[in-house]
């Protein structure tokens, strides 16, 4: 979907105003005081929010942030308020950065706080957009697009409802019956709902999907507003993201690479003690690309599943990756930006449709013709291609060691996390409520309630998804920087090429399917020469590729090539409860309690990585999710077990 900015207008008074809508963004009184009032007020936060751990406001209509500034406000200057505030906005034109500037100007009281909300602005994309604030303990989830297609896409239990979309007579969708439906999936018993309007159509929506109201005095010229809360006749089906009941935060993690490391880095920054097993020391020692990999996301026309989640994998990486290198972690990394080749005249033309059907703004990706190519990259090339200008390169073992560091710095009274390196896994059972993981001479190595599975290909081996995981060799070479001019960014396409970094170009790298050998092959460095010639035609380079370094790494691939990040399905009841299944949805499968699996990432472990973490870290604590829900769908692994359930085939 295209995001189309709002535009910075005033009416005569003086008060924001959108032409497009017809109508002003707040009261013009005051848009801070309406906020308090309405809002703040009108959902009795103080008192709501008390010593809670968690607590989820959702909002349509973001508009200019000032209900979410006020909150944040209140929030952080209540000594009795809830350990970690979520807030989840939708907005259909979101304003850019620059425009919420001027905007802010006009509400000195919100400026510290608008100024750190400014900075960690999100480029105008569709999905969904999580910030952190305040040390991690305010979370905003920025749902870019339109209402009626987000809306049923969310997954969380609201404590609160904020209803400030345009007035009803100007933006109808923002309170059709459809929605306010979608209002009901969201709350649970008690959740607040509370909005400007108070209008007769609000009214009866609200009320036919389960709200009971009240109206009370407005702001400001407006006699009248709604509040009230979610009454259902029958109790609503819990989500099965909430995990009710636990007291124990304590997580076993298999696997120290790429997945093991970040998942660990989120739990950890939520209070949890972590058990870290890997059976190599160092951790990630065979990280695929283990030198340099490479991150930018996927394109298509039709903006398909892969499409939308390496978005979202994308942006939300580089927004975490900065953050951790601001507590102290040293990070190699590059945003030098990456060019995607087309290669010939039909793929790029293509490659310019996709851009101007997407309408991607240009610091998320453009499309540029073969000049601007070669002024970008500082070589000459053979065509033009997308243009990523945040996208980059990353040493995967530097991000794995900062996020154990940053893990490891979190610890309060109990260690954060305790390692267990160079110890093997042979087997995991539950018992007592816990799971047990197990070394080959039986004895325990840790016993917890939750437990994550890390371990690229050797998930299936302690746990079925009913398919099996394949393991892809992929080898990279490296090159002296001094006998070819290497490109100021990352060039890729049938293969890759880096900046000279450290005096080594990296280029790669080989797909070999049904080969485990670990060590550097030469017919594999040739076949990377090959790929390099096609990405730099006029390097001519004449090597011997029985003298070039490489590393060789292998990647877990699923059979649909997306990853695996979730709860873990009880195939085992599934097979009893078959004919039950059958018409079944992801929400209907019996899955282990506690256990979770975050694998099968391919070659886009650094896409995935950080993402997964939050979104593990989200399911297990009951939060929002980070994702929309066909997504977290499209990497549930209990995803093989429905299809196979469906087709009558478990």
């Amino acid at each position: 979907m295209r995001i189309e900015p709002a535009e910075l207008a005033f009416d005569s008074e003086g008060t924001p105003y959108s032409p497009a809508y017809g109508d002003v963004y707040h009261s013009a009184e005051s848009g801070p005081g309406q906020a308090r009032h309405v809002f703040v007020g009108g959902s009795d936060l103080p008192r709501r929010w008390a010593h809670e751990r968690n607590f989820t406001i959702l909002e349509t209509g973001f508009g200019l942030g000032l209900n979410f500034l006020a909150t944040w406000r209140e929030w952080r200057a209540d000594p009795a308020r809830c350990e970690r505030l979520h807030f989840v906005s939708i907005e259909k034109h979101p304003f850019e950065r620059d425009a919420l500037r001027t905007l802010h100007r006009r509400y000195a009281e919100f400026a510290p706080l608008a100024e750190r909300l400014r900075q960690a602005w999100p480029p105008l994309v569709a999905g969904l957009h999580r910030l952190h604030l305040d040390g991690e303990r305010l979370t905003l989830t920025l749902a870019f697009g339109d209402v009626a297609l987000l809306m049923p896409r969310l997954r969380l239990r609201a404590d609160g409802v904020y209803l400030d979309g345009f007035a009803p007579r100007c933006n109808p969708e923002m309170w059709s019956p459809q929605l306010m439906r979608q209002l009901a999936r969201l709350a649970r018993p008690g959740t607040s709902v509370a909005t400007y309007s108070s209008a007769g159509a609000v009214r009866q929506g609200l009320e036919a999907a389960g709200f009971t109201l009240e109206k009370c005095s407005g702001f400001g010229r407006k006699r009248e507003m709604l509040r009230g809360s979610y009454a259902p006749r029958r109790p609503p089906r819990s989500p099965r993201e909430a995990v009710p009941g636990r007291t124990s935060r304590h997580a076993i993690v298999i696997g120290a690479g790429l997945a093991g490391a970040a998942i660990s880095e989120r739990l950890a920054s939520r209070g949890w003690q972590i058990d870290l097993i890997e059976r190599r020391a160092p951790p990630g020692a065979q990280t695929p690309g283990s030198y340099a990999g490479v991150f930018h996301p996927h394109i298509s026309r039709d903006d398909c599943i892969l499409s939308r989640a390496t978005r979202s994998g994308f942006l939300y990486a580089v927004s975490r990756w900065p953050a951790l290198e601001r507590t102290g972690q040293a990070l190699a990394w590059a945003r030098c930006g990456v060019l995607q080749l087309g290669g010939d005249s039909d793929r790029e033309q293509r490659m310019t449709e996709a851009i101007a059907a997407l309408g991607y703004p240009p610091d998320y990706a453009q499309y540029v013709e073969r000049g601007a190519a070669e002024t970008l990259a500082r070589c000459r090339l053979k065509s033009g291609g997308w243009w990523f200008p945040g996208a980059g390169w990353m040493r995967p073992l530097g991000l794995i060691a900062a996020q154990l560091a940053a893990a490891g710095a979190r610890a309060t009274r109990a260690a954060a996390l305790t390692p267990h390196f160079g110890i093997g896994v042979h087997a995991i059972e539950r018992n007592g409520g816990e799971w047990r993981a197990l070394a080959a001479d039986g004895r325990l190595i840790a016993a917890a309630p939750v437990l994550v599975l890390a371990n690229s290909n050797d998930t299936t081996r302690l746990a079925s998804i009913a398919q099996p995981l394949k393991n892809i060799r992929g080898q990279i070479t490296y090159l002296p920087a001094e006998i070819l001019t290497a490109p100021r960014v990352v060039l890729t396409g049938s293969g890759y090429v880096l900046p000279a970094a450290g005096g080594i170009v990296v280029t790669g790298s080989t797909y070999d399917r049904d080969n485990d050998d670990p060590e550097p092959q030469v017919q594999s460095h040739e076949a990377n020469l090959l790929r390099l010639a096609q990405l730099l035609p006029h390097a001519q380079l004449a090597l011997d590729a029985s003298k070039l370094g490489g590393a060789v790494g292998f990647r877990c691939v699923a059979p649909d090539r997306m990853p695996l990040i979730g709860a873990m399905p009880d195939v085992d009841a599934a097979h009893t409860q078959k004919a039950a299944l059958s018409g079944a949805q992801l929400a209907d499968l019996p899955r282990c309690p506690g256990l979770y699996c975050a694998s099968a990432y391919a070659s886009r472990g650094l896409i995935w990585a950080t993402l997964a973490g939050e979104l593990l870290a989200s399911l297990i604590e009951g939060e929002p999710l980070p994702l929309e829900g066909d997504l977290a769908d499209a990497l549930d692994p209990g995803r093989f077990v429905l299809r196979q359930a469906r087709h009558a085939k478990l």
